[in-house]
Parts: C-alpha cells; structure tokens; sequence
C-alpha cells in the first residue's frame, strides 16, 4: 500500500461529532481535503462557518442514515481515504438492539460502499475503542491489539439488558470492529484498500463544536451521577485525532489496530481536578492502589510516532474551562 499523502481526499463520517470536528481539523490542517458527512446540514452549518477558510478543500454531505444499504454510495466516490467515526456513544440504552444494530451496520454500511464504489480509495480508518480491547479484571493484566473484549459480547447474549447501558456499549464496540475486521477478511480478494483501527479509552479536552454534545467531563458533573471507585484509562482529543492522520500516511499501519492512550486515571480523583458538581465519594480511597488495566502503546509509538504529554490536569481544565465559556449548565464563568 502507497502513502496516502496531502492533497488526498478523505471521507471522515459524523463530521459533527466531538472526537470527528478535532479529525476533520487535524486532516485540514496537513493538508488534505475533507468530505465530511452529517446527517443534517442545517444542523451542521458551525461546520462550514469553522472551516469556511479552506475554500474548496472542504465540504459536507448528507447521509441521513448511516444504518441503510447505500447510505454512504455517493459519499465515497473519489476519495482516497475513509475516517469512519460515526457510531453510537452513549450509556443510556436498555436494549441491547438499540445500539448494538447501528453500531454494527453503520460500519458494514460504509465498508459495503466502499466495495463497490471505492475506486480510488486505498485505506479505511475505523475509529474503535478500547472498549472492544480490554475486560475486566481484578488483578493487575496488561492488554494489547491482540486482545478482544469478548466477555462483554458474551455478557449480552446471555443476559440481554440485564448487562447495563455500559456492558451494551462495551459489546457494541466490539461487534462493530470484529465486523469490520470479518468484512475485509471476507472480501481480501475484490478490494484495493486496507483497514487500519484506532482504538483509544475515554476522550478527554475541548470542543470544537457550535454546542457540547455527549462528553464525560460534562457527564460526570452532572447533580444525579454517582462517582464509581473505579479506575480508566484517558487520551487527549487532539491526540486521537492525530492519530487517524497518522495512520492516513503510514505505510506500515495498514491491517493493524492501534491503541492509543494519555495514561491511567481513577474516578476518584475527578473532584481534586477541578470538575464542579461531582459527588466527592470517598476523598483519598484510592491512595496506595495500583493501576490494574495496563494498555500497551507500543504500534502508536512505532508505526505512528505518535507521543502523549498532556497531563490529566491540564486536559480536564481545558475542558471544564471550554464548558464554562460555553455556558453549559453546572458551569459557571
């Protein structure tokens, strides 16, 4: 495979997503040039305003469903690299379909596309997560791209909805990159491009968008949330978005999941950063606890060069700070 090098085009799906405006930034900014999808445009005209200085190097297009044969058909046509990022992230489903299913589809949807209407594409990139990486543990267990999360798929066959919002996000994950991984296995023999997967843990720092959407930050301030005693692991949002880019033009990165991450942290520790509004639990229980979930880094470090020095502190500042100049409720300036 060739070097995918600016002034390639890239297709980058959920262009209005929060981790996806930092990719459609990042892709600008060396370079290339950007079709975004959003499922509305008038919903998404902060877009055009934000990189309207780009001229001709960026545009958006509309895929109302990403879920349906064909959806990404035109969207596709002349590219030279996909970005897909779109795919449901919250912790409120009850049934695992509701999740699961779009999950899953929006990824085989665009692969499909890309089979038949591809002919200039040399590489997909699937924004993944760790989430379909690591499983729980209570002792101490290091996790790479080898590992798979497949307790969690196992958890919801045979317990459905009894699993939690949570346990149905884990798994969809999950079964959206093995998809994904399954489809370009399937089809090795009619396809010229190659699948690369970035899977980082939770996404942590500022919003480029006209209005927050989901984000743990604001999450975790929120008067009902119940802070866990548990431990996870964080990346910076520029971080994971530089990611993609990377793996744009990395020979070398082609048929590889990646791990990216900034490092370890407890929830526990929330509070003492500065996020208002979160319930302080149990102040100092974490002292002397190790960290049990380990992510190794080392395809990001060697086939990306990708390196992480934000620390936890300044990230979470920047986005309670970005929050807080937004107005968004539970912040204030």
């Amino acid at each position: 495979m060739v070097a995918i090098s600016p002034p390639a085009r890239v297709l980058v799906t959920g262009a209005n997503g929060y981790l996806a405006t930092w990719v459609l930034k990042k892709y600008l900014e060396a370079g290339y040039s950007v079709r975004g999808t959003v499922r509305s445009l008038s919903k998404s005209a902060f877009l055009n305003d934000k990189f309207a200085h780009y001229g001709d190097r960026f545009e958006l297009v509309v895929v109302e469903d990403i879920t349906k044969d064909g959806a990404f058909d035109e969207a596709v046509k002349g590219v030279d690299a996909i970005a897909h990022t779109a795919s449901p992230f919250h912790y409120k489903s009850t049934n695992p379909d509701d999740l699961i299913i779009p999950a899953v589809r929006g990824t085989t949807s665009i692969l499909n596309s890309a089979l038949k209407h591809g002919s200039t594409l040399k590489r997909v990139i699937l924004t993944s997560s760790v989430a379909a990486v690591r499983e729980e543990t209570t002792v101490p267990r290091a996790f790479n791209e080898s590992n798979w999360n497949n307790s969690a798929v196992e958890a919801v066959k045979t317990k459905g909805s009894e699993v939690g919002s949570v346990g149905i996000y884990l798994a969809s994950k999950t079964l959206a990159e093995k998809a994904a991984w399954e489809f370009v296995a399937t089809h090795k023999s009619e396809i010229s491009w190659d699948l690369v997967v970035i899977n980082p843990p939770l996404v942590f720092g500022a919003s480029l968008l006209f209005s927050p959407s989901f984000s743990f930050i604001a999450e975790v301030s929120s008067p009902t949330y119940s802070l866990p005693s548990a431990q996870g692991n964080w990346v910076h949002v520029s971080v994971a978005s530089e990611a993609h880019v990377l793996a744009t033009h990395a020979v070398a990165a082609g048929g590889q999941r990646i791990i990216v991450k900034s490092g370890p942290f407890f929830f526990q520790d929330l509070p003492e950063l500065g996020i208002p509004n979160v319930p302080r639990g149990e102040p100092g229980s974490t002292k002397g606890i190790s960290f049990i979930i380990n992510l190794e880094t080392k395809k990001a470090e060697e086939l990306l060069g990708l390196t992480t020095a934000t620390p936890l502190k300044d990230a979470v500042a920047e986005s309670v700070e970005d929050f807080k100049t937004r107005g968004y409720p539970g912040f204030t300036a």
